[in-house]
């Protein structure tokens, strides 16, 4: 018996190796389509780098798909039509694709920075051929456990009404998906407050080393710190998109891989698609409205991380250890919180197994041993992937530990998080629905212990989810909201917390039809507040697209000083604030910059050391005309225009939604003073007149 299990053993790993061959020889063949169409729309038809470095990319994957198709993976074609397969394999290769774009887009801005040189030139291919590297083995795991399904039992047909039942979690799995990337695409500008933030700051470092402008007011942060993630996903649609689209492509690639990643934690099979269900209130969540990409695409990749370590049981062979070494670091890139949270859920799940099995071994000293060894092993290997981000992370509070902390009073923290608010951003009439996503979750979890003590009161190992669920729970109660230079800290907590439990609800051993009821309905609130927001998405949008008219007054690459009087946007009918949690007109005029070109000088981002550009330490706006971020960005601003000659020359001053209220105040008045004295009105938009542009008077200027 124990020759015929190694002779086993040796023939699934020589199978395994001769499949993995293939791949690889497929790979090159690959590399050779993926240079010839970059060397042919590069160096023939002058097509931009990045650009070409896309559509070089895409033509490998469908020449690398269908060879796989008919040669690696022929064994492992059951899991549907060519379609369908073609479909997961490019889910796969997502990450794949945004690693190696990432790696071209950050070798190209270094050469661009350092060495001075516009383009890469010959340099263009070591450049493609490090992404490529980096992306095979993320690649060929997934193309193994997902793009292909084992085909050993495709030849034994399921009956038909079982194989409806299967698929039709998966169907409301995938149109949920899709309602909740529709809105993306049905307005002209997604309402975030900091969204076009990173669209602006990834076009200043883009640009900077050619722009005597752009050198003038900003210093390039090229370093090791966090929130790169978004900056890089963007620097290459930039190059092809307009800064909205480039934005919509960013969301949605959030919008589909968040839900996604919590699938990957969940069991195979209709059980795992039902439960997946309960992912999407917390989408479209606060840090979404609030542009806070990095910590999304964080949060997604910290699932996904879970999922990748939790089922492989943290039996890491080199190419699984190689793929989490690079979610690790791109979590680091991504936010500390996320990278941190993905290291907290990973090691109280995996943790709660291994004394749950120490438990289980009992007295025997042997099985403990071997629990220690197995487990010991799994928890290193773990932790090796994870070192080199640990380190940054440590090192970057280190030098944080004395940046400003706020705290939130005990008793709104507790109501925050027992009405869900982490959940509600835009609209008032988001809280009941958050409320109810709270209640679901509470009522599912009391009836599923119920249920689980009528058994008989034993832990199982879903359990650890449960655990990592209280640990975010006391965190959020316990760490500062603003600390390290970070804000909002506990929505962020809080929605770690949600899905823990989810996770453990959709992962436990418990009756399939509690999982489901309490999926549905989360999935249906979730519907219920996509038509929520996009009603007044809608309407913002339509604000923001009037706050824009106003670039072709302004003309390209000029300075211009937003001042936004009403950042919610005007009163609704009832009085109350348009953008409630979020204030989508803070940043609205670097939708113009991006546009336009030009600095602008409420750019909140570059009075930090964590984004791509920062502010000179003598030619810092929000120190020499505001003295600080409160009062640079208060309702009204607190300006001291007089003070702007130290900053250079402002061409423009821009002024949104002033009324009499603010106008009355000791800041408001100031600033209408300083305007009426030195500067004169040159536009005025349409058709509600919301935003004033002010030129310098030509007496004023020539002084």
């Amino acid at each position: 018996m124990k020759q015929s299990s190694s002779s086993d053993a040796v023939t699934g790993a020589s199978a395994h190796s001769a499949r993995l061959a293939r791949f690889a020889l497929v790979g090159l063949t690959g590399v050779a389509v993926n240079l010839g169409v970059l060397h042919a729309l590069a160096a023939g038809l002058r097509v931009p780098e990045i650009a070409a470095s896309a559509l070089a990319i895409e033509a490998s994957i469908v020449s690398n798909f269908l060879l796989n198709d008919a040669f690696t993976f022929r064994d492992r074609r059951g899991g549907g039509g060519v379609a369908r397969r073609l479909l997961r394999y490019h889910v796969v290769s997502a990450i794949g694709v945004a690693l190696q774009l990432g790696t071209f887009s950050a070798l190209a801005l270094a050469a661009r920075h350092l060495l001075g040189r516009p383009e890469l030139g010959a340099w263009r291919y070591p450049a493609q051929l490090a992404g490529i590297g980096l992306g095979f083995a993320w690649t060929y795991a997934g193309s193994l456990r997902f793009a292909w399904v084992d085909g050993s039992s495709a030849g034994a047909p399921r009956p038909r009404s079982r194989s409806r039942e299967a698929a039709l979690p998966r169907v409301i799995f995938l149109a949920v998906l899709a309602l909740h990337v529709l809105p993306i695409w049905l307005v002209a500008y997604v309402p975030t407050q900091d969204g076009p933030l990173h669209v602006e700051n990834t076009l200043a470092l883009i640009h900077h080393a050619a722009s005597p402008l752009l050198q003038r007011y900003y210093l390039a942060n090229w370093g090791a710190q966090p929130n790169w993630l978004t900056q890089l996903l963007l620097a290459p649609l930039l190059a092809i998109f307009s800064g909205p689209t480039a934005e919509k492509l960013v969301l949605t690639g959030y919008t589909l891989l968040l839900p996604l990643a919590f699938r990957s934690v969940l069991p195979r099979g209709a059980r795992g698609w039902w439960a997946a269900l309960a992912v999407f209130p917390f989408v479209h969540a606060f840090p979404y409205h609030m542009g806070f990409w990095n910590f999304s695409w964080g949060l997604a990749l910290a699932l996904l991380a879970a999922g990748f370590f939790l089922r492989t049981r943290g039996r890491l062979d080199p190419a699984r250890f190689a793929v989490l070494a690079v979610l690790s670091v791109l979590l680091y890139l991504a936010h500390l919180v996320a990278f941190a949270g993905a290291v907290l859920a990973v090691g109280l799940v995996l943790g709660f197994r291994f004394w749950l099995s120490w438990r289980r071994a009992g007295d025997d000293a042997s099985r403990r041993r071997a629990v220690v060894r197995g487990y010991g092993r799994r928890l290193g290997a773990g932790a090796l992937t994870v070192l080199p981000g640990t380190a940054l992370v440590t090192a970057w509070i280190l030098a944080h530990r004395d940046k400003a902390e706020a705290r939130i009073p005990l008793r709104e923290l507790a109501a925050k998080l027992a009405t869900g608010y982490a959940m509600v951003s835009i609209d008032r009439r988001e809280i009941p629905l958050a409320v109810l996503v709270v209640l679901v979750l509470f009522v599912t979890v009391v009836h599923l212990v119920l249920v689980r003590a009528g058994r008989g009161p034993r832990f199982r190992p879903n359990d650890g989810w449960l655990l990592a669920a209280l640990a975010f729970a006391v965190l959020y109660f316990a760490v500062p909201d603003v600390v390290a230079s970070g804000a909002h800290v506990s929505d962020r907590l809080a929605l770690f917390s949600f899905l823990c439990v989810a996770a453990w609800i959709g992962t436990g051993a418990v009756p399939r039809v509690a999982v489901k009821r309490s999926a549905v309905a989360l999935a249906t609130i979730a519907v219920v507040a996509l038509g929520v927001r996009f009603d007044k998405q809608r309407q913002l949008s339509g604000l923001m697209e009037e706050l824009v008219s106003a670039s072709r007054a302004i003309g390209e690459d000029r300075v211009i000083l937003p001042l936004a009087l009403a950042p919610f946007g005007p009163r609704d009918v009832n009085g109350r604030r348009l953008g409630y949690r979020i204030k989508p007109f803070l940043h609205g005029a670097s939708w113009i910059i991006a546009e336009n070109g030009g600095v602008e000088l409420k750019n909140s981002q570059a009075n930090t050391d964590q984004c791509p550009v920062m502010w000179p330490k003598d030619r810092n706006p929000f120190r020499i005309i505001a003295s600080s971020l409160g009062r640079m960005e208060g309702v009204p601003p607190c300006v001291d225009l007089r003070a702007a000659p130290r900053l250079g020359a402002i061409d423009y001053v821009l002024v949104w939604g002033a009324t009499r209220e603010n106008l009355d105040t000791p800041c408001g008045a100031a600033l209408a003073t300083e305007l009426a004295q030195r500067y004169e009105p040159v536009f005025l938009s349409q058709p509600r007149g919301l935003l004033e542009v002010w030129r310098p008077r030509t007496a004023t200027a020539s002084r």
